[in-house]
């Protein structure tokens, strides 16, 4: 295993922690070279670099998603972002942000996928 792909597991496991590793594990099963690739890659790099902070990349993160109304990956980054001191006020806030933007069925599909989160993180 390459010295990135390590990296990118510790800096994901540090964020994630027994959510991700549930997460992850039917990739890890399945898809194994996808797997090297979002632990080497965006972990173990891009993840690395230092311009913007956690919360921001949580943050930059959680809107892409939404934007593209791709909710599947969504509570995995609610766990992140809550790992790095966002809070749950925030991103309400973050969601009410995005309303005029993206519209409300997506941001109200967004926020179910919090209420659910908080629930099984609880």
């Amino acid at each position: 295993m390459s010295s990135n792909i390590n990296i990118g597991l510790d800096h994901f496991s540090s964020l994630s922690g027994d959510y991700g590793a549930k997460m992850l594990a039917p990739v890890q099963e399945h898809f194994p070279e996808l797997a090297e690739f979002i632990m080497g890659t965006v972990y173990g790099d891009i993840f690395k670099h230092s311009t913007i902070s956690d919360d921001w990349k949580e943050i930059a993160i959680i809107s892409s998603l939404i934007t593209m109304g791709q909710y599947d990956q969504l509570a995995l980054h609610y766990v992140m972002a809550l790992s790095v001191g966002i809070t749950v006020e925030q991103l309400k806030g973050t969601l009410l942000h995005l309303t005029p933007c993206v519209g409300l069925p997506r941001v109200i599909s967004a926020f179910n996928v919090l209420l659910k989160t908080l629930e099984e993180v609880k």
